[in-house]
């Protein structure tokens, strides 16, 4: 029984330690989840009634989905961290059932960003853990254990000052480990010898049969001097020109505020100078001590040659204000969707420098390099 309990307490806390550290590595991601969750069972209200909710909420259940992970998997506390963990289960259980069979939230997030899961995924993961926490509860009736309540007293208070430290730095800050796209390094888009020209389709209906097909240019050349009558038996119908240089980030797009042209490739793709992206989801919620942080930084930037545009999902009306109060007429404004600015910087705003289509730095405004220092290098 013993041993049965010790892999059983062991495999179900190293999950709920992984799973309550990747959350706390990265707790605005929880937090977003959270919104989508709540906007999904049109309890939104709370976030606009509330608006410290999503991310204290966050911080607490990473937390304590860590600390329930360790006391589980060190045997300390046993009955009330059992209860805990039942407590845990039947919720997430329960949710992410409804969730598998209405799909309201594409993903739970239930290990950030390190390891997606689909909707269903999660459930049956849930039920697994579900089978094992039974088998805790079994094996604690029937087997006695030595106990250590200084170890166990030692250990919580280690674990839980950590946990809570870790959180919190990481929602203050960015990330210290990022299982995003735009990780420092990762490479956006193509460039130089690595981009590919785009590929040009047409499509030609056939006369006789009145069959339609689509040739890429090398195969039209074939058609054409194979066939000597192609231009006979075939009517041209349409074109299209796919670029394959796409940009490593699912649903990234910018266009110039008041413009439609999607303006993403050449942006990323210049290889001319630096280019540094300031992110604000949202112009009306951005902090004015971080703008004042980030504005004599762009201003070196741009003195010092690089290209600096500012990526936001706000509307225009709240962008010309934004403009006006903050005298930025010197940067070109661009709207993106604003679940993929959230995924570049969970700060807002914050600064990513991109340097031949690769990330190279990111940054919150709390954090910025010394501007007189780093443009001086």
């Amino acid at each position: 029984m013993k041993i049965i309990n010790l892999l059983a307490r062991a495999i179900f806390g190293a999950v709920f330690i992984f799973s309550g550290f990747v959350k706390a590595v990265d707790p605005w991601g929880t937090a977003y989840k959270i919104e989508e969750y709540l906007s999904a069972f049109s309890m939104s209200g709370l976030v606009e009634a509330m608006s410290w909710l999503p991310i204290t909420a966050s911080v607490i259940l990473c937390c304590l989905e860590f600390m329930t992970g360790v006391l589980m998997f060190f045997g300390f506390y046993r009955k009330p961290v059992r209860l805990v963990s039942a407590v845990f289960m039947v919720f997430f259980t329960v949710l992410t059932f409804i969730d598998a069979l209405t799909n309201r939230v594409s993903d739970c997030g239930c290990f950030g960003d390190a390891v997606t899961l689909t909707n269903w995924q999660t459930f049956w993961k849930n039920i697994v853990l579900d089978v094992i926490l039974v088998v805790i509860f079994l094996c604690e009736r029937k087997a006695d254990f030595a106990k250590s309540k200084v170890n166990a007293h030692l250990l919580t208070s280690i674990f839980s000052v950590f946990i809570l430290a870790f959180a919190i730095y990481n929602s203050v800050y960015e990330p210290v480990i990022d299982f995003r796209p735009w990780k420092i390094g990762n490479r956006m888009i193509a460039v130089g010898d690595d981009a590919t020209p785009p590929e040009s389709f047409a499509t030609y209906k056939n006369n006789k049969s009145g069959q339609q097909r689509e040739f890429n240019t090398e195969d039209l050349m074939v058609e054409y001097q194979q066939n000597p009558n192609f231009a006979s038996e075939w009517t041209f119908v349409d074109s299209r020109v796919v670029n394959t240089n796409t940009v490593a980030a699912d649903g990234f797009s910018l266009q110039a505020i008041g413009f439609d042209e999607d303006e993403t490739i050449d942006i990323l793709s210049d290889t001319s100078s630096d280019l540094y992206m300031i992110t604000a989801f949202d112009v009306t919620k951005t902090s004015d001590k971080g703008m004042k942080a980030v504005i004599p930084f762009a201003e070196k930037a741009l003195g010092s040659g690089a290209r600096v545009i500012f990526v936001t999902a706000s509307s225009s009306e709240n962008c010309a204000t934004f403009i006006e109060k903050y005298h930025l007429t010197n940067i070109t404004f661009y709207n993106a969707d604003d679940k993929a600015i959230k995924t570049i910087l969970r700060s807002n705003p914050g600064v990513i420098k991109i340097t031949n289509g690769k990330v190279a730095d990111k940054w919150s405004w709390r954090n910025l390099p010394d501007k007189a220092e780093y443009f001086a290098e």
